[in-house]
């Protein structure tokens, strides 16, 4: 039960030089005008002249709105859906959890092609959570990547996220966002392809899980990280500390850039002022590093 994600891209026109690839974008949420975002959301893409996008959707009708050349699409698992109504209602007709066999046609279909964004913290539950082993064994059969949103955030009211609705996720649970949860699954399913989401963020009572992460990485070749957040809302001298921890480490070759719907220019505007970094190591975090991770060229 395999889909080559590779063979779809090149199908609907996918280039083979990738000069930037985003692996954290999203699409609007189900009561938003749609056609509205995606405009938008393609303008910031071009304007940035951004290849490929992994663009995560939170209902069905966005799976096929957004199959169009260089897009990746992802779809969460299990939305925040327990906020103030009817703001986030996706997935309703499951409780805010995608349908199982849903996702199963859409994947041999090759309409999705990775899971994103997987945030168990809003549910106050493991990663490891048995209700989302069915969601893992999927994940493994069809070979797609799966995005975890992990460190200890966002804080409550924190600005550019879900939290910052006052009657946001009352079941919210921090510590679920630690990577090492992830350790019982990838025991079950050792060739999970899993990117980390938010490495590095975190301060004050939300500090960032460094042992857990780099220990994680150090014991699976296949977990790569996003620094989406840390890249583009923490100060600057956070995130350049956050880059030169993960290259000092080793992991110069797992880091890929991630936006999260922040804008583009002023982060590739950062990157570039970091001069201790040469050009491979800008051009690996650029693309290099997720062509492999998302196979884009074979």
């Amino acid at each position: 039960m395999e889909h080559n994600l590779v063979s779809t891209l090149l199908a609907i026109g996918l280039a083979s030089s990738v000069p930037l690839i985003d692996v954290h974008r999203h699409a609007g949420w189900p009561d938003s005008d749609g056609d509205a975002v995606q405009r938008g959301q393609l303008e910031e893409l071009e304007r940035n002249e951004v290849e490929v996008a992994v663009v995560a959707v939170t209902n069905e009708a966005d799976v096929e709105r957004w199959q169009r050349k260089g897009i990746i699409v992802g779809t969460w698992i299990v939305c925040p859906r327990n906020q103030g109504e009817p703001r986030y209602h996706c997935f309703p007709d499951n409780e805010g959890w995608a349908d199982p066999v849903w996702l199963e046609e859409e994947l041999a279909a090759g309409r999705v092609h990775a899971f994103h964004e997987l945030t168990p913290s809003y549910s106050g539950i493991s990663p490891a959570n048995p209700r989302l082993e069915q969601y893992w064994a999927l994940a493994e059969a069809y070979d797609v990547p799966v995005g975890v949103h992990t460190q200890r955030g966002p804080p409550p009211g924190a600005r550019n996220s879900i939290r910052s609705e006052p009657d946001c996720c009352p079941n919210y649970d921090p510590e679920m966002g630690n990577p090492a949860l992830l350790r019982p699954v990838l025991a079950r399913h050792p060739d999970l392809r899993i990117w980390l989401q938010h490495v590095g963020a975190g301060r004050g009572d939300h500090q960032a899980f460094w042992p857990e992460t780099l220990a994680l990485l150090n014991d699976y070749p296949n977990v790569y990280v996003d620094l989406s957040i840390t890249n583009g809302a923490m100060p600057l001298e956070e995130y350049e500390a956050t880059l030169r921890r993960l290259i000092d480490e080793g992991f110069g070759d797992r880091i890929m850039f991630g936006s999260d719907n922040l804008p583009i220019g002023p982060i590739l505007q950062r990157i570039e002022g970091f001069t201790w970094l040469d050009d491979n190591q800008k051009q690996a975090m650029l693309h290099g590093n997720a062509t492999k991770f998302f196979r884009l060229t074979e």
